[in-house]
């Protein structure tokens, strides 16, 4: 029963069975298995002592473990090295071909079978049995009570420190799987697996047996004799192993009594339900001399499934490995399977093996070499053809002779090991170089069996993480040659060379805490099923670079730079500027508030009160300095103008006469002013025909904008629209098919900043960001230099892009002109 709750607590774990409650405390009976252990061996030992050493213990002890285990390494091997999920490197195979995995922190969640990191603590305990036999064998029963209440009590140490600490009970829950950073992972990776944290429950084992003993002696000595009711210890043993299961069952299923407040994970682990357990032990085995009780003898009916038992523990997740259903298994069937699985395995391997362990004492000693050699070996092989991964796009694709596009070489090699990619770039071509502002991002979905706190009350849930990693990059870097100089008509792509790119880490709230403090997470509560669904972003994202003169857009050369950040629920985004140190630089932000809004049929929570805020000096050669992210206006802070009930997003930055201004939504043409204060307020407003016409006629289709405006006034490169005006993206969304659609507009160069020209859809290179996804380009960044214009995107948020065009090729995009030579409106 107990390696049947422990297989079922792990596929608890995963998240594939329904989220009962008893089923989340299977990793309990785990170290039952070394106080069994140690009751069984010493209950043997009391009866009938052997001479022989300590190490020839062990290897006589290994017949019952080491063959099974070392078997189960090789599929385990092959399904991880086809499949592409194989976390241990050589060091950590070899350490466990010899079973010392639980002994080194680091490698204790690798290994392959991870699961069975108790055998390595089984086997020096084994070693260790002889001596400690010879303490215990003579002990009285007042020694061997105290002992016993000594061991029970020690694990509560795991709570007692940590309240007298004034520190939480579950100081543990911030270590993630795989993860030996910091000392608080190596601590809890050390609790939960070594073996000296367990020795005390094996010692524990061998009071019990040397108890059994006592008790029988006393239990003979009675004048009612051993098989009568009348005698004390008869009545007693009925009722040992039955109140040892209730009060492990009421822990387990009722959820009032709050036991994972003093007694879960960790300190549940080493063990503090240690004493019911060992109820269920003595009371199971009894007193030699008197009758089975009857609970035991019902149990004892199922005896036979032992042979078994070990076989299921160590083949577990092999068999989940092969399991062709995906999602919520089916349990009943399930533990058929596994069963029928181990009857095979038992009989055709695993007593075969080890009648040749047992039989051969010397040639077994050379095992664990060959497998240590058999495991390194191939580890250095490269992974079979299996491949999940998506198509390479093309480093560069030449649509015309005006007109490239290509791949950003933005080198991030902190991110590189981490599996992220670099997407959504930014540009900005300034005082001779080349600043880029872009995302680091990268996915990672966990899924596991909790606790849900919703609005109709707490109950168990299946909780599925949807993590987004995603962090601020900049980098810069003088061009190799000339951005163009409004002479040629060949667009230059020097824009494609490496660039070496940073963490902004220096991104802070004006308490000096990490930006991403201020994130939330993104419920979506599934009531049919008992899921919830967690989007959570650990990080900002999506940054814009825009710079500017401290005049109007066409005066002197003076530098000044601006850039938003925007922060939504769990979906945020950041514009950061870019340029030189400058105590003029200025950062427009948004930053979410709390507000919950219950939505429709799925019942979503999230929180959408997105602001917007300020900051300066943003130096890109320092990213490690600390800026503040915004200037607080009021009690939430942040610039006036928005809305607080739905996701704002994708505001246009530009400047006009010394003074910030935003496209608050390209349809209609919505100006909103800022001042450094935070003050904020609309202050045109015009209508563009065409896009109205897009509304009307698609309601499915969302108009959004996207990147900065930038100032152009080349007359003879833009002869479409021979004047100064601001250039401009935007992007059509359809709700309906999850596609984009990007292009570039014009608006005026002078108030009411009416837009005056849309072009046809921008050739931006899409793709899926999984596999049998939707294709999608998102257009991050816009620079224009000479005559060369600069589209940067991501795309399937994989791909880090540049389309790169001349400018009078842009221009050959818009509308024709009419008879009467001006530009028709579109």
């Amino acid at each position: 029963m107990g390696s049947t709750h422990v297989v079922v607590g792990h596929l608890f774990a995963k998240g594939v069975t329904s989220p009962t409650y008893f089923f989340g405390w299977g990793f309990t009976w785990v170290p039952w298995f070394f106080m069994l252990s140690g009751f069984v061996l010493f209950s043997a030992y009391l009866k009938n002592p052997k001479e022989e050493t300590m190490i020839q213990y062990v290897l006589r002890r290994s017949t019952t473990i080491y063959p099974l285990y070392a078997f189960s390494l090789i599929p385990a091997f092959i399904l991880g090295k086809a499949y592409g999920t194989m976390a241990a490197e050589w060091p950590t195979l070899l350490a466990q071909s010899f079973l010392l995995q639980a002994w080194v922190p680091h490698f204790t969640e690798n290994a392959l079978q991870m699961h069975c990191w108790f055998l390595s603590c089984m086997v020096v305990y084994w070693f260790f049995f002889k001596p400690l036999s010879h303490l215990l064998k003579n002990i009285t029963l007042l020694k061997t009570c105290l002992l016993m209440g000594f061991f029970f009590c020690l694990p509560w140490l795991l709570i007692l420190i940590p309240l007298i600490a004034g520190e939480d009970v579950d100081w543990y829950k911030n270590h993630q799987f795989y993860q030996t950073d910091d000392f608080l992972d190596i601590g809890v990776i050390v609790l939960k697996y070594h073996p000296i944290c367990y020795f005390h429950v094996f010692i524990l084992g061998m009071l019990l047996a040397k108890l059994r003993q006592l008790l029988d002696k006393k239990a003979t000595a009675s004048p009612h004799g051993c098989f009568s009711w009348r005698n004390p210890y008869v009545v007693a043993l009925q009722f040992v192993a039955p109140l040892g299961y209730l009060a492990l069952l009421l822990v387990f299923s009722v959820q009032e009594f709050q036991a994972k407040a003093w007694g879960y994970k960790l300190s549940a682990r080493v063990s503090v339900l240690l004493p019911f357990q060992a109820m269920i032990l003595f009371g199971l085995a009894g007193l030699p001399s008197l009758p089975l009780p009857y609970f035991s003898y019902m149990f004892s009916k199922m005896d036979f499934l032992e042979n078994y038992s070990y076989c299921v523990y160590v083949f577990q997740f092999l068999c989940y490995a092969i399991w062709p259903q995906t999602g919520l298994v089916n349990l009943f069937w399930y533990i058929i399977y596994t069963y029928a699985t181990a009857f095979l395995l038992a009989r055709l391997i695993q007593q075969p093996i080890q009648k040749w362990w047992a039989a051969h004492t010397k040639a077994r000693l050379v095992v664990p070499f060959v497998l240590g050699t058999f495991l390194v070996g191939f580890s250095f092989l490269p992974d079979p053809a299996y491949d999940n991964s998506l198509p390479d796009l093309p480093a560069s694709i030449m649509i015309d002779n005006r007109t490239v596009d290509v791949r950003l070489n933005l080198e991030d090699p902190e991110g590189r090991l981490r599996g992220a990619m670099v997407i959504n770039p930014s540009f900005l071509i300034q005082d001779g170089q080349i600043l880029v502002a872009a995302r680091r991002h990268r996915r990672e979905t966990l899924q596991r069996n909790g606790i849900y706190h919703g609005p109709e009350g707490s109950g168990d849930a299946v909780i599925i993480d949807q993590i987004w990693h995603s962090e601020i990059l900049l980098g810069s870097k003088a061009p190799a040659g000339g951005e163009g100089d409004g002479k040629e008509n060949t667009p230059k792509t020097t824009v494609s060379q490496d660039m070496s790119m940073s963490a902004w880490s220096g991104l802070r709230t004006p308490q000096g805490k990490e930006w991403t403090e201020w994130l939330c997470v993104v419920e979506t509560w599934i009531p049919s099923n008992s899921t919830v669904i967690r989007h959570i972003v650990t990080g900002p994202f999506r940054m814009v670079t825009l710079a500017f003169d401290s005049k109007p857009p066409h005066g002197g050369p003076s530098r000044f730079c601006a850039s938003e950040i925007y922060i939504k629920a769990y979906y945020p985004e950041i514009y950061s500027c870019l340029t030189h140190p400058d105590p003029d630089c200025v950062i427009q932000a948004m930053n979410p508030r709390a507000e919950e809004v219950e939505a429709s049929r799925t019942r979503s929570r999230r929180r959408l009160d997105v602001r917007m805020y300020m900051a300066q000096g943003v130096n890109i050669e320092e990213p490690g300095n600390p800026m503040v992210g915004y200037r607080p206006l009021d009690a939430h802070g942040g610039l006036t103008y928005g809305q607080t009930d739905v996701a704002e997003k994708n505001w246009i930055p530009f400047t006009y006469k010394d003074s910030v201004y935003f496209i608050y939504t390209p349809s209609p043409h919505v100006i909103v002013s800022t001042q450094m204060d935070g003050t904020s307020e609309k202050v045109y407003s015009t209508t563009f025909r065409p896009l109205q016409r897009i509304t009307q006629e698609s309601p499915h289709v969302q108009i959004r904008g996207s990147a900065q405006a930038v100032f152009v006034n080349n007359s003879q490169a833009t002869p479409s629209l021979a004047r100064p005006h601001y250039l401009a993206l935007l992007h059509l969304y359809d709700v309906s098919t999850g596609r984009y659609a990007h292009h570039a507009y014009r608006f005026g160069a002078e108030p009411p900043f009416m837009m005056l020209q849309m072009s046809s859809a921008l050739p931006l290179t899409e793709a899926a960001s999984r596999p049998g996804g939707t294709p999608f380009a998102f257009a991050s960044g816009l620079a224009v230099q000479g005559n060369t214009v600069v589209i940067s995107y991501g795309a399937g948020d994989r791909d880090a892009r540049a389309l790169v065009m001349t400018l009078d090729k842009l221009d050959a995009t818009w509308p024709p002109k009419r008879p009467d030579g001006r530009g028709e409106r579109r």
